[in-house]
């Protein structure tokens, strides 16, 4: 939603930001591009690809990618969390697959946290100050509790302002569901 998507976030092909090209061994970097492209060929969505080749292109930065024993080594003295250490192996154990390279998965665990949920006053004052079409996708979001990719792709014939409903299509394997909206909410979209 930003005004500054990360570079290649809309490209046809995996995420490659020349600032880090030439920090990447050349062999391990054409790896990471096919292996990237093997991924959208495989079904993977947009965003799992780009967040996977960014992370086995943090790991190329540190370590010899096309050496397992090498990645290993760096994981556990890595300076980062548990929870993204475990995100990294996951990615590398597809990759190392993929390349059919021995690979023993290190067990890292992800830490759970619970959610910053702020109070309904802060939601509404965040809603107040922003701008008309921000702040209708602000409180659609507010009183149903879709997800934000949902809120972004419905089209107009998703909603019956007569009803007060609005039919989602659902992303991410949840379910489509119709749900009920405020009047004034509803009173939002009439200029």
């Amino acid at each position: 939603m930003g005004s500054n998507p990360t570079p290649g976030a809309f490209s046809s092909t995996p995420c490659i930001d020349s600032r880090y090209v030439q920090q990447i061994e050349p062999n391990a970097l054409s790896e990471i591009i096919n292996f990237g492209l093997w991924m959208r060929k495989q079904g993977y969505r947009h965003s799992t690809v780009r967040y996977c080749i960014q992370g086995l292109k943090s790991v190329a930065r540190k370590a010899n990618l096309l050496q397992p024993e090498s990645v290993k080594s760096y994981l556990a003295s890595a300076e980062v969390s548990e929870s993204k250490k475990a995100k990294l192996a996951e990615d590398l154990a597809r990759f190392y697959a993929y390349e059919r390279l021995p690979f023993d998965k290190p067990n890292y665990r992800r830490i759970e946290k619970l959610p910053f949920i702020p109070l309904e006053i802060e939601v509404d004052q965040l809603i107040a100050g922003c701008g008309r079409k921000a702040a209708t996708f602000l409180q659609l979001i507010k009183e149903t509790g879709m997800r934000a990719g949902e809120a972004w792709n419905l089209k107009w014939t998703d909603f019956d302002f007569e009803q007060r409903t609005v039919n989602v299509v659902p992303e991410k394997n949840s379910n489509p569901r119709q749900l009920k909206i405020s009047p004034r909410l509803r009173g939002r979209h009439q200029p």
